[in-house]
């Protein structure tokens, strides 16, 4: 259609689903984008930038919002520097405009190299070199290759800026080869979709696949809620997909409704909880903890994984990286203490996360956490870079109790919708403590407010509202779980007294 140009985004976007092509030009004001698109957007972009750090004198071409002058800039760059890199180049044909992240010079032409900060080549990543491929042949640029350089997460950083070996390389020449002769009939199509009415697609697999898609509320208006059960079959704890796919065949929707041959001893508890509409708390939970001496400690979390490492001996994706902790000490029942860790510098954080821990854990008590191998992990990672601190650190370990597997056998509430994460349970047994009403909501979000205080062009009072919902947050966590063994415990205080 003469009146909307395309790229390789919008042409992905139609392969996805066209109407979420059509959506995006006509209505782009319906486009909701998660935070964790948002936050993949800005990791794209910083492994963009090491990515073209790797390779000395390229030009970059910019001109983001003048496409004619960045088409102009491609063209000299190729005729005045043929020897060097260009970042960004930007080609167009018969109005596909692409711009390519990295063309390097080679003898028998350019390697077309697009980055990704994935860690591993996915399908609709040879698409994405098969657009761009094609536009440059039509533009009469040789390739010597196609390549993928994506995340490899072997690499270890040695914190001495040098990111060589971050990327794989990966040659897509046989792949994208038979794709070529399709790219046109995308575009024709595509075309198509945009000077045509809004498609009539329902909602389905597309809406996630490859992508979450941005029009998802849009699409879904319509969807009679009265339709959807209250208790659909995916609140059934590890119930296999093959028996839920059985059971709709015989038109069994609700989880209230499955015969009891179906289910496990667990899932027929789900069951009957949902189906009196009343939690049930079973004694054992109490008479786990109440042998359990004092002080206790409730420790948990919050760590970073990078995909370009930031410290030595770190890995993309791999190495994850405690810069907070928060723990609550009860010295006696009722009676708490608080003391927290948060490394704000962007200096390597992990020596100062494990000494502090280490003097606030003491030598004694059980160590409450929620999910146990999380924290294990990290602490035994800890212990093997610091053999100095690893027998400290090891007894640490030693003395953790993990609330999960015990709230998991001894605690259901309908609300939980087959979810025993503490933020399913919290809301039944301490509504007074709401995850919804802080900056930092969830462990996505202390990521992304950490990356964000590091970085050197964050202004201070931004950096010092993200401090605080840091704070907020990991401090919720570990006070969730004091809550939550007092619940199961039966103590009711009157006033918390905390300093």
């Amino acid at each position: 259609m003469a009146g909307h140009g395309l790229s390789k985004s919008r042409i992905s976007a139609w392969r996805q689903c066209p109407k979420r092509l059509w959506l995006q030009i006509h209505h782009p004001e319906l486009l909701e984008t998660s935070a964790s698109t948002e936050r993949s957007f800005k990791i794209g972009y910083e492994v963009g930038d090491v990515a073209q750090g790797l390779f000395p004198n390229g030009i970059l071409i910019e001109d983001n919002a003048n496409l004619s002058a960045a088409l102009a800039a491609t063209k000299q760059a190729i005729d005045t520097h043929p020897d060097l890199p260009i970042f960004e180049a930007t080609f167009q044909h018969e109005g596909l405009l692409i711009r390519s992240d990295l063309l390097v010079p080679t003898l028998n032409g350019y390697r077309m190299i697009e980055v990704k900060s994935s860690a591993s080549v996915k399908p609709y990543h040879i698409d994405d070199c098969a657009i761009q491929a094609w536009v440059l042949q039509q533009n009469n640029i040789a390739l010597s290759s196609v390549e993928l350089a994506h995340i490899d997460t072997r690499f270890e950083y040695q914190g001495d800026g040098n990111y060589e070996g971050l990327f794989h390389h990966e040659n897509l020449d046989n792949a994208v080869s038979p794709l070529l002769e399709l790219v046109p009939h995308w575009v024709t199509e595509a075309r198509d979709t945009l000077a045509g009415e809004e498609p009539a697609i329902e909602i389905g697999p597309q809406c996630n696949d490859p992508f979450e898609c941005p029009f998802i509320a849009y699409c879904s208006r319509d969807m009679a809620a009265r339709n959807q059960p209250a208790f659909p079959l995916d609140i059934m704890y590890r119930m296999q997909i093959s028996m839920k796919d059985e059971l709709r065949s015989k038109g069994i929707e609700d989880a209230l409704q499955v015969p009891a041959e179906y289910l496990n001893t667990m899932q027929q508890w789900i069951q009957r909880v949902s189906q009196t509409g009343v939690a049930e708390l079973l004694p054992q939970a109490g008479h786990v903890l109440s042998n359990l001496p004092y002080p206790r400690y409730y420790l948990d979390f919050e760590t970073i994984t990078l995909a370009v490492p930031r410290w030595a001996k770190t890995n993309p994706y791999r190495t994850q990286v405690p810069f907070q902790w928060s723990c609550h000490i009860e010295t006696r029942q009722g009676e708490l203490q608080h003391e927290m860790f948060l490394s704000v510098s962007g200096e390597d954080p992990r020596r100062a996360c494990a000494e502090t821990m280490i003097a606030c854990l003491g030598h004694a008590g059980p160590i409450f956490v929620y999910y146990q191998s999380f924290e294990k992990s990290r602490i035994s990672e800890l212990a093997k870079l610091f053999p100095d601190l690893a027998e400290a650190l090891l007894k640490i370990n030693g003395r953790i109790v993990d609330l999960l597997p015990i709230a998991r056998a001894n605690y259901y509430h309908p609300d939980m919708k087959g979810s025993w994460s503490i933020k399913a349970v919290l809301p039944t047994i301490a509504p007074d403590l709401d995850y919804t009403l802080l900056s930092v909501g969830n462990g996505g979000d202390a990521q992304e407010a950490y990356r964000e205080i590091v970085h050197p062009d964050t202004a201070g009072t931004r950096k010092q509202t993200l401090i605080n919902g840091l704070r907020e947050y990991c401090t919720l966590d570990t006070l969730a779980m004091v809550r939550l063994v007092w619940f199961f415990e039966g103590f009711k205080p009157s006033e918390l007294q905390e300093s």
